[in-house]
């Protein structure tokens, strides 16, 4: 797989560190080393958000050591700060960013582009194709990196990420330093103007003595004599050019892109030199395509060009064989290929596929804070809706849908806190509940606590706390008792978080336990001031292969009246309606006991009882 590449790369380079955050479509390079971590003699952890892990590889690299960074797109904008910074000074050792862009949106979130970001912080930025290409240029990212004192990146994608492809091994290079960073605060601070336009010349400097060797190492050009149509294209993109180029049996003179910064220009020039027409495939934005129009705006003959700019191609989603075959028939205008039976099929598979909304787990600590909560706030007088309810990444979002319809908002790690506080601030009068899951809590949650009780805001922080980072595959946070190894630590208490931030209204419940977190929640509502409520309970993945979960329920036939009461206030997907009667599937159950306490008749039994 391309991010089992990546950490393969990192093991031939020497790496000394690896750490990040888990973030899809980017988490298996951590996962990866941390099993081999040992065996590679290397240090590997998770931290607490990106900008940490940045921070912890800025300073390996300050001790000499060589340090793997790693992040999803929107990982990076929380690095960003300290990036651009560490890219104005030298490095010591090798220090590489993998950052995984999402189009196509298989995670969420945005579909941003973090090519752009080569611009803006003016860093080196490899972009990979494959599994090979992502060893690779790891490998040589660190080289990169340490012969011109600058951090590098090296980009990929969902496809790419989690692609598989056959990989070639390398050698694995023995770095041994000790530690040492000389005392210099011309280049390790920003404290003076004229410090800081001197680093950054040095900065483009350093680009500019990249190009030869990148431009060589990471592009390649096939460019025959009196060819007139040409393709440029650039991560997985060019993969399915390949199958389009094998599949026609077409002659086009083709340019692979896996240098964005610095550009391959040379090659540019000599491929608009001869070509009268250009196709651009690139996901998302049109990066590639602006420079290469700038080229050509300078050149004496005019390029047609085929991309974004002219509604070729869009700028939103992910490509596929189809979108790209499409595009290159339009470059040598020739007919669209279309098989109308293959389209009729796809047409009547939409059509049958389910509309649903994305449930919790059956046996999710979630499903139980969110019953509580509508049932606290519907004994405290508060109709449906009335309440706002500000959501966070994770899988506490998952409170948006029915039958709960409780999160209103999602805009980024630990965002749900501010948001509560500004909208009590814009003069909502009714509560604001701020619902926020442990690992995200750790992530960025806690500068806005320390805000509520510093300005004495009435938000109630509600952690979702199900000792994990959960959508992301289940790393561990500060709350789970172990580290990436699967190391025993010591917990952090995130009521001793929130107390410290000096929010003196705590509360820790189960929210396996209706009774006690609706009563937690009423009086954290009703509190003049900020106030805190840590739901904890296990997540059912892990408890489930921890073997920690409790006998399945079941219903009484005789006693269910089928009400089906217990159906829409959980929506559990363990529940099943059979002859107008709610049974439940032992094979998916997991004994959480929510529906027993919701049944107004006792019809559910089994389980602990």
């Amino acid at each position: 797989m391309g991010n089992e590449a990546v950490a393969r790369g990192a093991i031939e380079a020497g790496v000394h560190v690896a750490v990040g955050y888990p973030g899809t479509p980017s988490t298996e390079v951590i996962e990866t080393l941390s099993r081999y971590a040992e065996q590679a003699d290397m240090h590997v952890e998770w931290a607490v958000n990106e900008k940490v892990a940045f921070d912890i590889g800025a300073g390996v690299s300050y001790g000499g050591a060589r340090c793997l960074v790693t992040m999803k797109s929107a990982g990076l904008n929380v690095a960003s700060d300290s990036i651009v910074s560490v890219a104005y000074g030298d490095l010591v050792g090798g220090l590489v960013i993998y950052v995984a862009d999402d189009p196509g949106l298989h995670a969420g979130m945005e579909e941003q582009d973090s090519r752009i970001f080569a611009a803006a912080s003016l860093l080196p930025m490899l972009d990979v194709s494959d599994s090979q290409e992502s060893k690779d240029a790891v490998v040589n990212a660190f080289s990169y990196s340490e012969a011109n004192k600058v951090p590098v990146i090296v980009r990929s994608t969902s496809r790419v990420a989690h692609g598989k492809s056959p990989v070639v091994y390398g050698h694995i290079e023995k770095v041994g330093r000790k530690p040492h960073l000389e005392r210099d605060i011309s280049v390790y601070t920003r404290a003076s103007p004229v410090w800081c336009m001197q680093q950054h010349a040095n900065l483009n400097r350093k680009v500019d003595a990249l190009t030869p060797l990148v431009e060589k190492d990471h592009n390649e050009l096939s460019l025959t004599p009196g060819q007139r149509l040409g393709v440029v294209a650039s991560g997985v993109s060019w993969n399915y050019l390949m199958d389009v180029v094998s599949r026609r049996g077409l002659e086009l003179a083709t340019l692979k892109v896996g240098s964005v910064n610095p550009l391959p220009v040379n090659l540019f020039s000599r491929l608009v030199a001869q070509v009268d027409r250009l196709l651009l495939l690139e996901e998302l934005e049109p990066y590639v395509e602006l420079r290469l129009k700038a080229l050509i705006a300078d050149q004496p003959r005019k390029v047609a060009v085929l991309g974004k700019i002219d509604g070729t191609l869009p700028r939103v989603g992910e490509y596929d064989y189809d979108l790209v075959e499409k595009a290159v028939l339009k470059l040598i205008e020739a007919p669209e290929a279309s098989d109308p039976e293959l389209a009729s099929r796809r047409d009547e598979a939409r059509k049958l596929a389910p509309r649903r909304s994305l449930p919790f787990c059956p046996g999710c600590p979630h499903r139980g804070t969110y019953t509580a909560l509508s049932q606290a706030l519907k004994e405290l007088g508060y109709e449906k809706g009335e309440v706002i309810v500000t959501g966070d990444i994770g899988c506490t979002i998952l409170g948006m849908h029915p039958p709960f319809d409780m999160c209103w908002t999602e805009v980024s790690m630990g965002a749900s806190i501010g948001l509560a506080m500004g909208l009590k601030r814009a003069g909502v009068e009714a509560p604001v509940i701020a619902a926020i899951g442990d690992s995200t809590f750790f992530h960025a949650g806690l500068p806005p606590a320390v805000n509520a009780a510093w300005s004495g805001t009435p938000v109630v922080i509600a952690v979702l706390d199900n000792e994990i980072t959960g959508m992301t595959g289940h790393q561990p946070s500060p709350a789970s008792g172990f580290n990436a190894l699967h190391q025993p630590v010591d917990v952090v208490k995130i009521e001793d978080m929130l107390r410290a931030s000096g929010i003196d209204k705590v509360s820790v419940v189960n929210p396996f336990n209706l009774a006690e977190s609706k009563e937690a929640f009423k009086d954290a509502v009703q509190h003049d001031g900020p106030s805190g409520v840590v739901l904890r309970g296990a997540c059912a993945l892990v408890a489930r292969r921890n073997r920690l979960t409790r006998p399945p329920r079941y219903v009484d036939p005789e006693i269910c009246t089928g009400c089906l009461l217990c159906v829409r206030t959980l929506s559990c997907p363990a529940m099943e309606v059979k002859d107008g009667k709610m049974s439940i599937n032992s094979d998916t159950c997991e004994g959480c006991g929510l529906c027993a306490q919701v049944c107004p008749f006792q019809a559910i039994q089994g389980g602990d009882q």
